[in-house]
């Protein structure tokens, strides 16, 4: 099973963690601009040069990319990837400043398409970070928050934040998910991300989690890179 990282919050004691792996892998590293990106990447290459570098970019007002970002940071964002060689990730998620869903609501269409043009226009480089196959599927396309195009679809199936009847309709659809071969499954939360209250998966449930991506036929999975304890993830 291939196994990569998202790592949000790349200082030098998170990374230096990079020395623990002994393994191709590829890290998606989060920051606020590609130059920015460009710098962590060189230090990340000098701690362990076997690791494949991903972009993660932060938008500067709404964190997580959807319709309901502003308009000029979407643009801004999607003229600077274009410069970009790496490869992507793009997050796609509701506002952390919830506000901007009613303030962006009369820009939702012309924002919709920026994305989806960029995802079309750049899929063989692109995995979406998105939320899992679930009950309210539709729901997620309306919120632009899932697009039918063959990019790498990593489900964000956090399963320490779920209800376990949510938990148990979200391994019903992958299971029955097709083309399991094209997409990944992010694991957690195994660390506190931008929210700062994201309830911990055990290990104990983690590799609950792990055993089960496997035994419904998915080969790649995604952790979280600043984990307290990342000897016991790898």
């Amino acid at each position: 099973m291939k196994i990569d990282f998202y790592e949000e919050f790349p200082k030098k004691e998170n990374l230096n963690k990079l020395k623990l792996i002994k393994f191709q892998t590829r890290l998606f590293i989060a920051s606020k601009s590609l130059k920015k990106f460009q710098e962590l990447e060189k230090q990340a290459k000098k701690i362990n040069n076997k690791v494949e570098c991903a972009y993660w970019p932060i938008i500067k007002n709404s964190y997580w990319i959807s319709p309901f970002a502003d308009t000029q940071d979407l643009l801004d964002l999607f003229n600077e990837l274009n410069k970009c060689s790496n490869h992507i990730l793009i997050d796609l998620e509701l506002p952390l400043n919830k506000g901007l869903i009613l303030s962006n609501i009369s820009r939702y269409f012309k924002n919709r398409r920026l994305i989806r043009s960029f995802l079309k226009e750049n899929k063989n480089r692109i995995t979406t970070a998105q939320f899992p196959p679930s009950a309210i599927d539709l729901f997620m396309k309306i919120l632009g928050l899932d697009y039918n195009i063959k990019v790498e679809k990593s489900f964000m199936w956090y399963s320490s934040t779920n209800p376990e009847m949510i938990n148990e309709n979200v391994k019903k659809k992958l299971i029955r998910l097709k083309n399991k071969n094209a997409h990944s499954i992010s694991l957690g939360t195994i660390a506190r991300g931008i929210l700062g209250n994201e309830p911990i998966l055990s290990p104990d449930n983690l590799k609950r989690d792990v055993e089960f991506i496997k035994k419904a036929g998915f080969n790649k999975i995604k952790k979280t890179m600043h984990h307290h304890n990342l000897k016991a993830v790898v």
